[in-house]
């Protein structure tokens, strides 16, 4: 599967509701997982089905920090997810204060810090890698996620509502970088480049 880049027109709409969980839905979702395990330089954590072309409402996300290690790390996959509860307090990045930019398999090469909830809850239909190979229907499922979690599976729903994590930034003044070897750059002409996307 192709990852879309900014300024392309799917990753600005408002995705559908997945409706029908038939064999072309789980094979959908079995590539889903394979392009976010697959991709090198940057690697990712999350992968919203936008990204891919297809404007419907699921993300794949690799959660925890054992097995975003793992050499066969698992998928989740959120479908028709929604954030029912939040903590009042954002942060820019880890919960103890030290810094975590974001960055986007789709518009590679910018990072940034963006304010995120602390925790949130969600309530979606759940399915993961093991599931599909298994062929199992979605289950609902309501989970609260805290810290690194938290704000990957923020990140992959403001892609199901067409919002990219750059606009955050612009909102709220925050500055935007580029990795060049290793250091990071600010860039000075932001507006201008976020404008694009």
């Amino acid at each position: 599967m192709k990852i879309i880049t900014a300024p392309h027109p799917t990753l600005r709409q408002i995705a559908k509701e997945v409706t029908v969980f038939d064999k072309k839905f789980f094979k959908f979702l079995e590539d889903l997982a394979q392009t976010l395990i697959k991709k090198e330089h940057p690697k990712g954590v999350g992968l919203a089905a936008p990204q891919v072309n297809k404007s419907v409402r699921v993300f794949a996300a690799i959660l925890g920090e054992k097995n975003q290690d793992s050499k066969k790390p698992v998928v989740e996959f959120f479908i028709n997810p929604k954030i029912t509860k939040n903590s009042t307090n954002k942060i820019l990045g880890a919960a103890d204060g030290s810094e975590r930019f974001e960055g986007c398999l789709s518009i590679p090469l910018l990072y940034g810090p963006v304010p995120r909830y602390e925790w949130v809850e969600i309530e979606y239909l759940s399915l993961n890698t093991l599931d599909l190979k298994k062929q199992t229907q979605p289950s609902l499922k309501k989970a609260l996620f805290k810290d690194f979690d938290a704000r990957v599976i923020q990140h992959e729903y403001d892609h199901l509502n067409g919002i990219l994590f750059t606009d955050l930034i612009l909102k709220n003044k925050l500055p935007v970088y580029i990795d060049e070897d290793g250091q990071w750059v600010e860039i000075k002409n932001k507006k201008e480049i976020l404008s694009l996307l």
